[in-house]
């Protein structure tokens, strides 16, 4: 990809407490491209939240945390930069939504004044200009009445409306890069859609690149360019969406794709899922492969870490699998293999 808008390279995050250090994010590398849509999918604790506040800075200050790597955006180097380079880049360069508007939202402050502080550090408007922007983004989430709305407290505003708050402050200043952090979550389903749907036509309309957050891999059937699977802070298959779905590499993606009910499913029909628990990472990283104690396909070679690594297809569909490329299914011709 030539000059991409972000370019994550081997990021490592690990958590500092006292003598002892646990890796977090092990080896995460990924690039977005302007107007892209990168989704990133997982279990809990796999590492994508902590990925994307890193790509914030929203770590870098907190002792606990040791980064390495570089992220660059826009050719910058995100961790070199001074903390008040990187509260220049916060909103005017990236914005975030967070997952849980009601507590990132401040409880004491009125809707209007929160979405337009941003617009009051990084932007030389008036007070009445800063009035108007906040009216035209409150319009273009879908907030109704507007005017009457922009003064209210976030208590006033119901779950979707908290939501689309949330993503108008993020807005503000018309970052070029998007994250979204799981934004649908406690969100009943015709308002998830209604989410989703409006953060992919305002990506249209501002260009920007969208790295979105989300458990529901039908949301990244329905909305992205490009995913990324990780599982235990580690990155185990990229590319483009469709390659993905139609091919996947690693197992721990085939068990998920898997998972994913289905029309043409029974109604008695149990969905499949992927035995045992992904490892605690707080007792240390497992030796070789992590998901290898889950994996119906282990065999010898998997105590040993495998590299993220690609195909000859040159299609940017990589995965970290010591299994050959379309033998998901199959079992080694030497019977190494197990099921």
């Amino acid at each position: 990809m030539a000059d991409p808008l972000v370019d994550v390279r081997n990021l490592g995050v690990r958590l500092v407490t006292g003598q002892r250090e646990t890796s977090l994010v092990d080896d995460v590398s990924f690039t977005v491209a302007r107007g892209e849509v990168l989704c990133i999918v997982g279990e809990s604790g796999c590492g994508k939240t902590i990925t994307a506040r890193s790509i914030m800075g929203l770590n870098r200050n907190d002792r606990r945390f040791s980064l390495s790597g570089q992220i660059l955006f826009q050719g910058r180097d995100l961790m070199a930069l001074s903390d008040a380079e990187m509260r220049g880049i916060r909103g005017t360069g990236i914005g975030m939504i967070f997952q849980d508007p009601m507590t990132s939202l401040n409880p004491l402050h009125r809707i209007g004044r929160q979405i337009g502080e941003g617009m009051r550090l990084h932007m030389k408007l008036s007070e009445a200009e800063i009035r108007e922007r906040t009216l035209l983004l409150l319009a273009q989430v879908g907030i109704p009445n507007p005017r009457t709305r922009i003064d209210d407290y976030p208590h006033q505003f119901s779950g979707g409306m908290r939501q689309r708050a949330m993503i108008a402050l993020a807005l503000a200043c018309s970052p070029a890069l998007l994250i979204a952090d799981e934004p649908t979550t406690a969100l009943d389903v015709t308002t998830q859609k209604q989410i989703l749907t409006l953060i992919a036509r305002l990506k249209d309309t501002y260009g920007m690149g969208l790295i979105l957050i989300t458990h529901d891999l039908g949301i990244v059937a329905e909305i992205a360019d490009r995913i990324m699977v990780m599982y235990a802070g580690q990155c185990v298959e990229v590319g483009p969406v469709r390659s993905v779905f139609r091919s996947p590499r690693h197992p721990y993606t085939a068990g998920l794709l898997a998972s994913m009910p289905a029309a043409n499913r029974g109604r008695t029909e149990r969905l499949p899922s992927i035995r045992g628990t992904p490892p605690l990472l707080a007792e240390g990283r497992p030796q070789g492969c992590a998901f290898q104690p889950r994996c119906d396909f282990a065999f010898d070679r998997c105590a040993a870490m495998p590299l993220l690594s690609a195909d000859d297809a040159g299609e940017g569909h990589l995965d970290r699998c010591w299994l050959p490329s379309g033998r998901l299914a199959q079992r080694d011709a030497a019977g190494e293999m197990r099921r």
